[in-house]
C-alpha cells in the first residue's frame, strides 16, 4: 500500500534532524521524525512533509534520539479564512483553531494586507505579535499597529500536551 501524503509542511528552520528510521515490510527505509501513533497510523515528518503511514506496512522502527516538536512547523496550504467586521482575516498555525476572533477595526481609509507573526502558548493566548512578515503588501505603520493589536486580541484553543509555544501567522486584509 502506498504512503498517503496528507499535509505539506513548510519548515521555518532549514534543517530537521531525523530521529527515527522506519523500516517497511518491502525493505525500504525512511529516516524521519515520528510525531504520533493514532488508530494504527504513524504520523511522521519526512523532508519537511507530514506523512501518514499505516502500521500494517511497517516491519520495525528504530529510535535514534528524541527531538521534541518545537512548535515551528507550520502547515502549508492549511490556512483558514474568516470575516471579521467586514475584513478578510486568515490564520495559519499547526494544530490550533481560533476560539475568539481578533478584534479588527480601522480608523482610516488606508489599504493593504498585513501579515503578523504570532506566538501562542499552550493555553491559546497570543504571547507576541510582530507585523510586517513576508506577504505583507504595505509598510504603513498605522496598519501594522492595528494588525498587531488585533492579533493580540485573538484566542486559540488549548493544547496542553503540545509545545510550550507555537508559531504561526495572522493575515488581515484592510
Amino acid at each position: 500500500m502506498k504512503l498517503l501524503i496528507t499535509i505539506l509542511l513548510a519548515l521555518i528552520l532549514n534543517v530537521v534532524k531525523a530521529q527515527h528510521t522506519v523500516v517497511f515490510k518491502s525493505g525500504d527505509k525512511l529516516d524521519c521524525i515520528v510525531m504520533s501513533l493514532n488508530e494504527d497510523v504513524w504520523e511522521v515528518i519526512y523532508e519537511g512533509k507530514e506523512r501518514k503511514i499505516n502500521m500494517i506496512d511497517v516491519s520495525s522502527i528504530f529510535f535514534k534520539e528524541y527531538v521534541k516538536y518545537d512548535g515551528k512547523l507550520i502547515p502549508e496550504g492549511n490556512e483558514k479564512s474568516i470575516t471579521v467586521n467586514g475584513f478578510n482575516v486568515k490564520y495559519k498555525i499547526k494544530d490550533r483553531m481560533l476560539e475568539r476572533n481578533p478584534k479588527v477595526s480601522i480608523g482610516s481609509e488606508d489599504k493593504g494586507t498585513v501579515v503578523v507573526d504570532i506566538v501562542v502558548d499552550r493555553y491559546g493566548n497570543v504571547l507576541s505579535a510582530n507585523a510586517g512578515a513576508p506577504g505583507s503588501t504595505t509598510s504603513n505603520n498605522y496598519l501594522y499597529v492595528k494588525a498587531e493589536t488585533a492579533a493580540k486580541s485573538a484566542k486559540f484553543d488549548e493544547n496542553l500536551k503540545g509545545p510550550l509555544k507555537t508559531e504561526g501567522t495572522i493575515t488581515i486584509e484592510y
